[in-house]
């Protein structure tokens, strides 16, 4: 079960092993990007509040509390830094403007790299037109599941479909996936 691999990796960040926490990272990290992006609308900012999210998330997990699924309480998160992200950054454009008017430019120099965002911005470009393309009932089970993480329970109370089609439709949105990003790779 998932949720049961989530709080033996919790468990073991727990007890010492703070390597275990990267299998939650590259589990989780293509949604809460995608989640950061919704309210940032820039990918490299996504990845920057993911980032924040990720770490806030590992300095927090002895407050997690196990009785609530893990990505839940991620979502919550990232929906807050993001929140807070673009209301820190709204005040900083204010700031400019005010540097600006008076001809005291600040100048914030990155020291990021653009080659790591390389390839999750591939990917991510290559993704969502073929997430695009799906149907729109695969396109809604995908990110009623991959995006806001609801069991197969919850997918089929809220589209009222049985618990099987739901299974079955994802999968088939899955195959479609996975053979269109085949098709891209092999072209490639």
């Amino acid at each position: 079960m998932i949720i049961e691999e989530d709080d033996e990796i919790i468990r073991q960040c727990l007890s010492g092993d703070t390597d275990s926490y990267k299998y939650l990272v590259q589990k989780y990290q293509f949604r809460i990007i995608n989640t950061c992006y919704k309210y940032t609308k820039n990918i490299i900012d996504a990845e920057d509040v993911a980032q924040e999210v990720f770490l806030k998330a590992y300095q927090n997990l002895s407050t997690f509390k196990s009785s609530s699924k893990f990505y839940s309480w991620l979502y919550r998160i990232a929906v807050n830094t993001s929140l807070n992200y673009i209301n820190s950054k709204e005040k900083r454009k204010e700031k400019e403007t005010i540097s600006e008017e008076n001809c005291l430019i600040d100048m914030n120099i990155s020291n990021d790299n653009p080659k790591d965002y390389y390839q999750l911005n591939e990917l991510v470009n290559k993704l969502q037109p073929l997430m695009d393309n799906l149907p729109d009932d695969l396109k809604r089970l995908v990110e009623l599941y991959e995006i806001k993480d609801l069991t197969y329970d919850e997918i089929s109370k809220e589209l009222s479909i049985p618990i099987g089609t739901v299974r079955s439709r994802l999968h088939r949105a899955r195959n479609m996936l996975i053979s269109e990003f085949k098709k891209i790779d092999d072209e490639e």
